[in-house]
């Protein structure tokens, strides 16, 4: 029995050790999702050199679509004390080639729809990958 808890304990460290999240998925680009131990920790971030990443659209990224130009994606605040609210919902426009940290961030379904129509983002362009438990 207590093989089998040391061994448990170990792999258990050596997951965290090593880095592997919960849900890391690359998205286009240098761009990736990622929520290291809980779905709610979603974020999208920017892969810009050999050891450096940049937070792009912070926790909780719930919906996402991409198109190889731009990436679309709707998120809920969150902080320590109440967790995610879901009675807010921001929308972010990243343009994949600007590769800046601060793309349209925050904007409200009309900035959204504005801002899509100024940069003659496609109709055809939704939010395909969709994490209903976070929705």
């Amino acid at each position: 029995m207590r093989k089998i808890l040391a061994i448990t304990f170990l792999l258990i460290l050596q997951s965290c050790y090593f880095g592997a999240g919960l849900v890391e998925k690359e998205i286009t680009g240098n761009y990736f999702l990622f929520a290291n131990n809980e779905l709610n920790e979603m974020s999208i971030w920017f892969h810009a050199e050999k050891y450096s990443n940049r937070l792009i659209v912070p926790e909780t990224v719930f919906a996402l679509g991409e198109n190889g130009d731009f990436i679309i994606a709707k998120s809920h605040p969150k902080n320590l004390e109440n967790g995610i609210n879901k009675n807010v919902t921001y929308y972010h426009i990243i343009e994949v080639e600007k590769k800046n940290t601060e793309q349209s961030p925050y904007l409200t379904l009309k900035q959204f729809e504005n801002k899509r129509k100024e940069l003659n983002i496609p109709n055809n362009l939704d939010f395909d990958i969709v994490y209903e438990e976070l929705k």
